[in-house]
């Protein structure tokens, strides 16, 4: 048990230090599911649209539009409209 608390323990503490890292520290619980949603789905098949967090984070979609629209705000991802079908848009991840 006690190896088990000390191994959850290193990898908050690994976690804390990433979102400070990438500059999500000060979000929401919620905004922070989107966003490792979005860097998820994109990692697995290369792109995500709104959608994808839509389903794959069981978020309400006016819970994940508010969340996008917040870390578009302030830099953290990029919504881009498909040019293939206009009502599709995707996310990227800024890196900076």
């Amino acid at each position: 048990m006690k190896n088990f608390i000390s191994s959850v323990n290193s990898l908050l503490e690994m976690l804390s230090s990433v979102e400070h890292d990438i500059n999500i520290a000060g979000y929401s619980l919620t905004e922070k599911k989107v966003y490792f949603t979005i860097i998820q789905t994109t990692a697995r098949t290369g792109n995500c649209n709104i959608t994808d967090v839509i389903n794959t984070s069981s978020l309400s979609r006016s819970t994940v539009y508010k969340a996008i629209k917040k870390l578009e705000s302030n830099n953290l991802l990029n919504v881009h409209q498909s040019s293939v079908d206009k009502r599709e848009s995707f996310l990227d991840v800024v890196v900076s």
